[in-house]
């Protein structure tokens, strides 16, 4: 699944940001000359940008490459140069796949008629720009192009509500946009963070003209966006980048704070002594591309870290260090910062807390309000029941821990309400949602050493 989904990433990127199509009506426009292609660009559906074109090969059956470049950037292309950079790269995502090199090859080239082109990323207005063609296999292929010039930016009359819900790990925001919004991309994340984003950008012009497409979602009509794993008292930024009905831009944001965490009255509980020191775990987990594996690993169940400037106790609060649970060694700060990793404080891990009520009730979170490790290169993970099949990951449950009448045993597992469950580690992949890494096949049995 995790192989299936970075292809589907790759090949949508490519898709958007070279050749996007749309079902447009086609309307005359600039052309080349008949001569081994014919490419038009639609006038009434250029913007500042974006532009709409046609391509209509003289050799139908034959297999051809385009792309647009600045004109004054235009005699850099060498067709052999790029040919030989665009077979490096279908050799690499073929090897990455798992597919064949001319299975990938095709989704790069082109065949037949191209009607309705929508390209709508990297530009920006009152420039001049080049589409260009070539046969793949014609030896000395021809370069076949057409010019084109972005108008003046309009500015849009539309607009973009972003108003949110907030809560300590998590918050929900709301976004309506007006009637003449077509569609908008939308990004969330740390305000520190995207701040250095747009900060090392070349230009005020770079996000609206591509980088929304890069590291946004797309998205359209109203909607209510659920953000969890988030850290509390800590700033979000929202940036919403709309295209109107006249394929005019716009870009708005709004920066909205998590809650912070509240110290808690304290719980009395005999668990708070009884459950320290270190334990063996084991748990059978699958991948789901092999067959359930055997997982053993160690955890050292803990009052505080010494790394770690948190006081647990606060919290009614454990906190383990976990070492090789889904085959994930353990990192302290310390171990992290040494390894030159940025942020090692909110990285380190794999931990896991438990928490302790009344009565001697004791849970693992299981809501994405603890990050279990967020050193991998996918970000920050989560414990979350998972079917074993893959079919779902519910991120609204914490776990139940069972604790053995000699306190030798602890037993974790999915609520009873859900079957065929089991805890497993998740991720969240933005355009895609949450994702698994590994996920359980069997309850996590911990056994005092």
């Amino acid at each position: 699944m995790k192989r299936f989904f970075l292809y589907l990433f790759t090949i949508s990127t490519l898709i958007a940001c070279e050749k996007p199509t749309s079902d447009n009506n086609i309307t005359p426009g600039d052309t080349t000359d008949w001569t081994l292609f014919n490419i038009t660009v639609q006038q009434d559906k250029l913007s500042a940008y974006s532009v709409t074109f046609d391509i209509v090969p003289e050799y139908e059956d034959d297999l051809y490459y385009y792309d647009i470049i600045s004109t004054a950037r235009l005699g850099e292309v060498d067709v052999q140069a790029l040919k030989n950079e665009i077979i490096e790269g279908v050799n690499k995502m073929a090897e990455l796949t798992g597919s064949s090199y001319d299975e990938v090859l095709a989704k790069m080239l082109s065949k037949g008629e191209n009607r309705d082109i929508l390209s709508n990323a990297g530009y920006r207005p009152n420039t001049d720009f080049t589409i260009y063609a070539f046969y793949w296999d014609q030896e000395d292929a021809e370069l076949v192009t057409c010019e084109f010039r972005t108008p003046a930016i309009e500015e849009s009359t539309e607009s973009i509500d972003v108003t949110a819900d907030v809560d300590i790990y998590s918050m929900t925001v709301q976004t309506a946009p007006s009637s003449g919004v077509t569609e908008y991309w939308y990004y969330f994340g740390e305000r520190t963070k995207a701040e250095a984003m747009l900060n090392g950008l070349e230009d005020t012009n770079a996000y609206i003209s591509y980088h929304a497409m890069n590291v946004a979602t797309k998205k359209e009509g109203n909607q209510s966006i659920e953000h969890k794993g988030l850290k509390p008292d800590t700033e979000y930024m929202v940036i919403v980048m709309g295209i109107d009905n006249k394929l005019n831009r716009f870009m708005t944001s709004e920066i909205f704070t998590t809650l912070e965490e509240q110290t808690q009255q304290r719980v009395e509980s005999v668990l708070f002594e009884k459950l320290l020191g270190e334990w063996s775990g084991n748990q059978t987990i699958t991948d789901l591309y092999s067959g359930p594996i055997n997982n053993d690993f160690s955890v050292t169940i803990l009052e505080k870290v010494d790394d770690v400037n948190y006081n647990y106790r606060d919290m009614n609060q454990l906190i383990a260090t976990v070492d090789g649970w889904c085959n994930i060694p353990y990192y302290g700060v310390n171990a992290l910062i040494a390894d030159g990793i940025e942020d090692a404080e909110n990285k380190w891990g794999p931990k896991w807390v438990f928490n302790i009520a009344e009565g001697d009730v004791v849970t693992l979170d299981g809501k994405a309000c603890n990050s279990v490790v967020g050193w991998l290169f996918f970000g920050d993970c989560f414990m979350f029941n998972m079917k074993i099949d893959g079919s779902a990951i519910i991120t609204d449950a914490d776990f139940v821990v069972e604790v053995s009448d000699d306190y030798n045993t602890l037993t974790i597992k999915s609520p009873d309400s859900l079957s065929a469950t089991y805890p497993g580690l998740g991720y969240y992949f933005d355009g895609f949602g949450w994702m698994g890494y590994y996920y359980g096949a069997s309850n996590i049995v911990l056994t005092r050493k």
